[in-house]
């Protein structure tokens, strides 16, 4: 019965540790712009959208790890998440305002993204607002190679 009851406590003990050390990180919607352009998570980690009146938030088709939750929210959802679990590179924009700039990454890990060049292979199927992606990723590589993480 003892056994039991350590092994019990020792799995919740476990379980309620891993949520623990997940991140809640907020992304604002600001008039055209995401910010920060660039979030830093980990696996894990929940992404929050606030200040979303007038905006909508959507992973862009090819624009994520293999395997990734694709995700889309409805306009207006005010501190609607996502939880990142893969790791690698996400790119998402807010659907009405693409053209405009409303474009950011998620970075999930420590090191390189292992999609970097998937996502420039993507690049080319983006119907629209192809230079706001484009001008996102440019930005989102020199982050990294400034923080040492790719060269």
């Amino acid at each position: 019965m003892i056994s039991k009851i350590f092994c019990s406590a020792v799995m919740v003990g476990l379980l309620s540790s891993a949520s623990a050390f997940a991140e809640e990180h907020v992304v604002k919607a600001v008039i055209t712009n995401w910010e920060p352009m660039i979030t830093y998570a980990k696996p894990g980690d929940t992404i929050k959208f606030v200040q979303m009146a007038g905006h909508d938030t959507a992973s862009i088709d090819g624009m994520s790890p293999e395997g990734a939750a694709k995700w889309q929210s409805k306009m207006g959802d005010e501190g609607f998440t996502v939880t990142v679990q893969k790791e690698g590179a996400y790119i998402y924009k807010c659907t009405p305002h693409m053209t405009t700039g409303m474009v950011a990454a998620i970075v999930v890990g420590d090191g390189a993204p292992s999609n970097l060049a998937a996502l420039d292979t993507a690049l080319e199927t983006v119907p629209l607002g192809k230079n706001m992606v484009a001008r996102t990723i440019k930005k989102m590589k020199a982050d990294l190679k400034a923080k040492g993480r790719i060269q």
